[in-house]
């Protein structure tokens, strides 16, 4: 089968569900719900998660558990 066949299959698969949480599966899947989350962040924020993804690179990090414990939770 050719692409523009598929789409219309497709389509057509969407157009007969009835489930508004598959529906916004298919959305989130696709992405096309709203903006990126980090667009809408404050140039501050995406400072913050840059330089956290920056550290992370680098091995800067620790864990989940180590993380709970530092903080007595």
């Amino acid at each position: 089968m050719d692409l523009q066949t598929e789409k219309l299959k497709l389509i057509q698969a969407i157009l007969n569900i009835d489930d508004i949480n598959l529906i916004k599966g298919i959305e989130s899947l696709l992405k096309i719900e709203g903006p990126d989350w980090f667009d809408v962040l404050s140039e501050s924020q995406q400072q913050s998660v840059l330089r956290g993804l920056e550290q992370a690179d680098k091995g800067e990090l620790i864990s989940h558990k180590e993380a709970i414990e530092k903080l007595g939770l």
